[in-house]
């Protein structure tokens, strides 16, 4: 039987392997370490940051409801019970109020613009309703030999109003989806008097 213990090339049994150095790696296949993060904010000219910064969007939630609500107000109240033309500016009033909103410029300028659309669609629906009244009004002075030229006009302003009040429509949509990707926008000022200021 051969004896193991009397050759060099077997190591005692009471011995550990050698341990490899601790520390940076060397040598020709060793990897270099990273270099330790910058500081938040530093290394634009440097390279892209090291971590995502704080997201910078303004909040766009309140600011879409403040157009959305206007919108269905008018729909679904004009639908409902005929009064959802003279209302639409509450909703966006009911944003603008809100205790978290009240100090966000961002929410502040689109509920106030949606309140101006509302307070004109409000006056807009009114002139409406006289046009349409008066025209009737008209149709009757006009069977008893009165003028032509007013029944026309007052029917005229009735159809001016139910196209504002259309466009309208689609000025509301438009600025929730303005408010909703973030960006700042205004009603054309024919279509929001500037009532209430942002």
């Amino acid at each position: 039987m051969t004896d193991f213990s009397k050759h060099d090339e077997v190591p005692p049994r009471d011995t550990a392997p050698p341990v490899p150095p601790q520390g940076p790696a060397q040598g020709p296949h060793a990897m270099a370490s990273p270099p330790p993060l910058p500081p938040y904010g530093y290394g634009y000219a440097h390279g892209p940051l090291p971590y995502p910064p704080p997201p910078l969007r303004p909040p766009t939630t309140p600011a879409m409801w403040a157009h959305l609500g206007a919108l269905l107000t008018l729909v679904a109240g004009s639908s409902v019970c005929c009064v959802g033309w003279a209302l639409a500016w509450v909703a966006p009033l009911i944003v603008r109020s809100n205790q978290p909103n009240k100090h966000d410029p961002f929410i502040r300028h689109h509920a106030a613009q949606a309140i101006n659309y509302g307070i004109t669609t409000a006056i807009v629906g009114l002139l409406g309703i006289i046009g349409y009244g008066g025209g009737f009004a008209c149709l009757a002075a006009y069977e008893d030999g009165g003028p032509v030229w007013l029944p026309i006009t007052a029917f005229s302003l009735t159809a001016a109003a139910a196209l504002y009040l259309l466009t309208g429509l689609v000025f509301c949509i438009i600025g929730s989806t303005k408010a909703n990707s973030g960006q700042w926008w205004s009603y054309p000022r024919f279509f929001a008097l500037p009532f209430v200021r942002g």
